[in-house]
């Protein structure tokens, strides 16, 4: 349900927030909204790989996901929007940053 949740938070981010606020919220809402849904994605990953018969092939499979989604997130905010913070572009190096090498880790 995590799963399913974060994905309709990550298409329809404006609809979630009037439906569970009553609120209209602006683009920044929406970002902010979009990298809640892909934490929330994230925790269904890990909770999902937990509570099944076979123990996680790794535990940082849900944090490497996390971490390449929200800095693909990032990057598509960066080109698309026109009024961007000073920590957007370190934000993007950051997530990669972490979140690359443990993908390489994953295969092992």
């Amino acid at each position: 349900m995590e799963i399913l949740g974060g994905i309709v938070v990550l298409v329809m981010p404006v609809k979630f927030v009037s439906l569970l606020f009553g609120q209209s919220i602006d683009f920044g809402g929406i970002n902010i909204t979009r990298l809640f849904a892909l934490a929330i994605i994230s925790l269904g990953i890990a909770a999902w790989e937990s509570s099944s018969d076979v123990p996680m092939s790794n535990p940082r499979k849900a944090l490497c996901i996390y971490n390449i989604a929200v800095g693909l997130l990032l990057i598509s905010i960066g080109i698309n929007e026109e009024i961007i913070g000073i920590l957007l572009w370190p934000g993007v190096l950051f997530h990669l940053a972490l979140g690359l090498p443990m993908l390489l880790g994953l295969r092992y």
